[in-house]
């Protein structure tokens, strides 16, 4: 009887737990849907095991190609690399590209403003960010977005290209890239700090042409960390 009885209180610990863990998951949800309304609906409470296995699978993943991968430019292959003097003469057709930089990310401004004291603040909050993110289509790490500090970086190259260009040795291209709908492309590597940075910025011709923004992985940086590595599945994003 004593073993039955224990039996049957832990029955009912791990109930109220499971309770507890779907009363959380639904209350971050709301919390989530009420400070972004135009965000993707979250998922059910049905998915979020699924959800959290993909994305400590993807992490795991992203740990194994830290330190395994040996994807990076060496200096042997840069000095053995072609001159581009020799190929100009091989050259058919030109195409003039005009690189913007990415806003500043979350995993930028964990790790890329020093390790002094603040750092141990950063990564805390950070952290505690990704645990109530932890039932949502959403990371601070994976796949890293734009930080505060590039939202507003964003936002302030949208106005720098409001305002008239007065270097006449780039007004052809800035004229390109603001208006030059007709006549040039809007590409964009897969990674949503990318793609946040390109529709912010140029927000205005895409207002105006509703274009779109060709996304091809090989506009992607060589990166071996886990912010390069999408929690969206194949076609989902």
């Amino acid at each position: 009887r004593r073993t039955m009885s224990m039996s049957t209180i832990e029955w009912l610990a791990w109930l109220l737990l499971l309770l507890l863990i779907v009363r959380i998951t639904q209350k971050l949800q709301a919390i989530h849907l009420l400070l972004r309304p135009d965000a993707p609906p979250p998922p059910s409470v049905v998915q979020v095991p699924a959800l959290i296995l993909r994305k400590l699978t993807v992490f795991l993943q992203g740990v194994a190609y830290l330190f395994l991968s040996r994807d990076k430019v060496t200096k042997k292959q840069i000095r053995s690399a072609p001159d581009p003097d020799d190929v100009l003469g091989h050259v058919d057709r030109e195409v003039r590209v005009i690189f913007v930089r990415h806003g500043e990310s979350v995993w930028n401004y964990v790790f890329n403003r020093g390790f002094g004291p603040s750092f141990i603040y950063r990564l805390i909050s950070t952290l505690l960010y990704e645990l109530y993110l932890l039932p949502l289509f959403d990371s601070a790490f994976l796949d890293s977005p734009l930080s505060q500090l590039g939202l507003e970086q964003c936002a302030g190259l949208q106005g720098f290209l409001r305002k008239p260009c007065i270097d006449p040795a780039a007004r052809e291209d800035f004229e390109n890239l603001v208006n030059g709908e007709s006549r040039s492309l809007l590409v964009s590597s897969q990674l949503r700090r990318a793609c946040a940075t390109l529709a912010i910025s140029l927000d205005e011709r895409i207002s105006r042409s509703h274009e779109p923004i060709l996304l091809h992985s090989s506009c992607q940086e060589i990166t071996r960390n886990v912010d390069s590595q999408s929690i969206a599945t194949r076609g989902g994003a």
